[in-house]
């Protein structure tokens, strides 16, 4: 008994001497081993559209881990593109979306936009393309 009340107190004392930024990379590896992001498309071909046109999409996500899913940030490639995302976590089996929105103006010719994605997954991003034939 006496072996044991010391051994639950060195973790005790061990755990105090992790810092909360150990603990929270702790977790959040724990939690990134779980977690799962699918999509149902990572590339949209918004094929020949006219310069100027503003063309939308969606990419839609689901969580296939086992830990609430949450897309922490998405960052467009430039300026012509505009995203909106599903900002609260997604439970397990649960859906999202993020959608795209890109302003030809300017632009002419085959044109590849590059949308990362970073939320809590093993590789913390994932990249969504988007392609257009900007016709003047």
């Amino acid at each position: 008994m006496r072996t044991l009340i010391v051994f639950l107190l060195s973790l005790v004392l061990i755990s105090c001497g992790t810092s909360a930024k150990e603990q929270n990379k702790i977790a959040t590896k724990s939690i990134q081993n779980q977690t799962k992001i699918k999509f149902d498309k990572e590339l949209h071909n918004f094929n020949s559209i006219k310069n100027g046109e503003i063309v939308g999409c969606y990419f839609k996500y689901t969580n296939t881990g086992e830990t609430p899913l949450l897309i922490n940030n998405v960052k467009p490639g430039c300026g012509c593109t505009t995203v909106n995302y599903t900002k609260e976590p997604v439970l397990p089996g649960e859906e999202g979306e993020i959608e795209i929105r890109f302003n030809s103006k300017g632009f002419s010719g085959k044109q590849y936009k590059i949308i990362k994605v970073e939320a809590n997954i093993p590789n913390q991003f994932i990249e969504l393309v988007i392609s257009a034939n900007v016709i003047n």
